[in-house]
């Protein structure tokens, strides 16, 4: 049977609860610059929410034969300690010792005994340091020392038993370096860095962006619907590389936004009107990117459709546009405050301008997976 078979049949350690929302968007954002690194150096990958770990890196989106599996836990200070990393809580009165929960290591080595074969590495991540690990960012539990391997390795046998000293080499701890409490402000500055290697300095919005991708990241982490298939895995709990993909499609086409010159030569309106229209184009620049904006996403839905109701007329610039302006304006003022003309004058010959570029009228929110269906 397959790896992504396995994946959705294997009954999940737990059912994650509810989080507390600093160390969730922690989580998230870990896995944001997860997927910033592996993007770099790996043609195919999936990498999901709350499925089975935290965070699960697969090698494909189609077809995985190989899984690494992050925990990721935060502390306000101090280090972790072995007494930490195996602290489990009490047996309650009655209890079996085989019902007591398992601690944060046994927990993760159940990774391996659920995939065996297909098992990686088992990473802990957090923001603080381990106690016994020096100065390293990421390292194997075995490249601790001899002796504090042996006491790991013996800790992780009175949980389960069968571990081996090769399994236990597996598992690794990883110092993010996202810290806990501005982690927003260093995963921002991460994608900026990684959309400037990908385009180079180019004009975009971040904040804009951000939200995004962030929101993509923290749908996944939040979706808790049934998981029928590997396909429904990657929809609702992975990012993919076609996802990131799109992200960086998005920035490349906010990047071609034109010139106000290039728009206003083929322009018919008086100079005071072209005054206005170039203040409220500068203005609208920043914000097109925005995915987080329902009111402009709405609008540019409206003009999107009204642009393919009008399209192929022989229209000059400015007649399109006051047709267009003319069947978009009652629906926009209920989405947009103000609304003035002006605006969504400006507002449609961008998105006659994106048409020009695509040769066809895709919807603001549209995926190009979407399209393929």
């Amino acid at each position: 049977m397959s790896l992504a078979k396995r994946l959705i049949e294997h009954p999940q350690r737990e059912v994650g609860g509810s989080l507390a929302q600093e160390r969730f968007d922690y989580q998230a954002l870990w896995g944001l610059a997860l997927i910033f690194s592996n993007h770099e150096k790996s043609e195919d990958y999936a990498i999901a929410f709350e499925f089975h770990d935290d965070v699960v890196l697969l090698d494909s989106a189609n077809a995985p034969v190989s899984v690494r599996f992050y925990q990721v836990k935060t502390k306000d200070k101090g280090h972790w300690t072995l007494t930490d990393l195996f602290r489990r809580p009490a047996l309650k009165k009655g209890q079996k010792e085989e019902d007591r929960p398992l601690s944060f290591m046994g927990k993760l080595f159940s990774n391996y005994d659920a995939f065996p074969d297909d098992t990686v590495s088992m990473s802990f991540v957090s923001n603080v340091p381990l106690e016994f690990a020096g100065a390293n960012q990421d390292i194997a539990f075995k490249d601790c020392g001899s002796d504090t391997f042996a006491k790991f390795l013996k800790r992780l046998q009175t949980e389960h038993g069968s571990a081996t000293k090769d399994q236990a080499g597996l598992m690794h701890f990883v110092k993010a370096d996202l810290s806990l409490h501005d982690a927003s402000t260093h995963a921002k500055g991460k994608l900026n860095n990684f959309v400037v290697k990908a385009h180079g300095e180019v004009a975009y919005n971040l904040d804009g962006l951000y939200r995004a991708v962030v929101e993509d990241c923290r749908t996944r982490s939040k979706f808790t619907g049934e998981i029928k298939s590997f396909e429904d895995l990657i929809r609702y709990k992975a990012i993919c590389r076609a996802d990131v993909d799109n992200w960086l499609a998005a920035v490349g086409t906010q990047a071609k936004f034109p010139e106000w010159s290039e728009v206003a030569a083929d322009l018919t309106y008086d100079t005071m009107k072209k005054m206005r229209l170039r203040a409220e184009w500068m203005k609208y620049r920043p914000k097109v990117l925005d995915a987080g904006d329902e009111g402009i996403r709405s609008v540019r839905r409206d003009i999107r459709s009204a642009l393919g109701s009008v399209t192929g007329g022989g229209m000059a610039l400015t007649e399109l546009a006051e047709a267009v302006l003319a069947i978009v304006r009652h629906a926009a003022v209920k989405h947009l405050s103000p609304c003035p003309d002006d605006r969504l004058i400006v507002m449609i010959l961008y998105e006659v301008f994106q048409y020009g570029e695509t040769g066809q009228l895709q919807s603001p929110d549209q995926k190009p997976s979407d399209q393929a269906e």
